[in-house]
């Protein structure tokens, strides 16, 4: 991704402030998660993906 932009000892970090700057909340949360899967699948490749269940069964006031 860096192709031609130089070596990353001379990265000022300023590409990712960029980048994160023109990323919607969406996007960002969305990357959030593509990280934490990737980087579970390369630490526990036995294992496998795991993914995190986004579902929502419903709402209840307390004591109901």
């Amino acid at each position: 991704m860096m192709g031609g932009m130089g070596k990353v000892s001379e990265d000022d970090g300023s590409f990712d402030r960029v980048f994160w700057s023109k990323a919607t909340p969406e996007e960002k949360v969305r990357a959030i998660f593509e990280l934490r899967e990737l980087y579970h699948e390369v630490m526990h490749p036995e294992i496998g993906a795991q993914t995190l269940d986004r579902t929502v069964g419903g709402t209840r006031r307390c004591g109901d």
